[in-house]
C-alpha cells in the first residue's frame, strides 16, 4: 500500500497541469483587442424572414401504446383535426388542422393529453444540390 501516496501526488500534479493549461487557453481566447471576433448583428426588419420550415396547418401526432382507436379518434376530433395519413402500427398520425389555430397552439393542446407520446410540426426537408 506504499504506492497510494505516490498515486495521489501524481493525480494532484495532473490536476494542476490541467488547470494551468485551461487558464492559458481561456486567457488567450478572450483577447479583447482581437478584431476578428464576430459582432452580434442587430435585427433588420427590412430583410425578408425565412419561410416556415414546416408545412402549414399540419402536425404529426404519436400516440402511446395501448390507446384504443376510438380514443385516438376522439382526441383528434376534439382538436379539430383531419387525418391525412395514419401509420396504425406505429400509432403515428399525420393530421391537418381544420381551423385557424397555429401549428404551435395545436401542438400545445395535443401534448396536454396523457395518451399522446409526442406531437410535432410536419417539418420540411430539402436536399442540398
Amino acid at each position: 500500500m506504499s504506492y497510494l501516496p505516490a498515486l495521489s501526488h501524481r493525480v494532484a500534479q495532473l490536476a494542476m497541469i490541467t488547470m494551468c493549461v485551461s487558464a492559458v487557453w481561456i486567457s488567450s481566447s478572450c483577447n479583447a483587442t482581437d478584431h476578428a471576433v464576430t459582432t452580434p448583428h442587430a435585427f433588420d426588419p427590412s430583410k425578408k424572414s425565412l419561410p416556415p420550415r414546416f408545412a402549414p396547418n399540419e402536425v404529426l401526432v404519436k400516440f402511446k401504446d395501448r390507446v384504443s382507436p376510438e380514443r385516438i379518434a376522439a382526441i383528434l376530433k376534439d382538436n379539430r383535426t383531419d387525418v391525412i395519413t395514419e401509420l396504425r402500427r406505429e400509432r403515428l398520425y399525420h393530421v391537418r388542422i381544420l381551423d385557424d389555430r397555429s401549428v404551435e397552439s395545436a401542438i400545445t393542446r395535443l401534448i396536454s393529453y396523457r395518451e399522446v407520446e409526442y406531437a410535432e410540426p410536419n417539418y420540411l426537408y430539402e436536399t442540398q444540390k
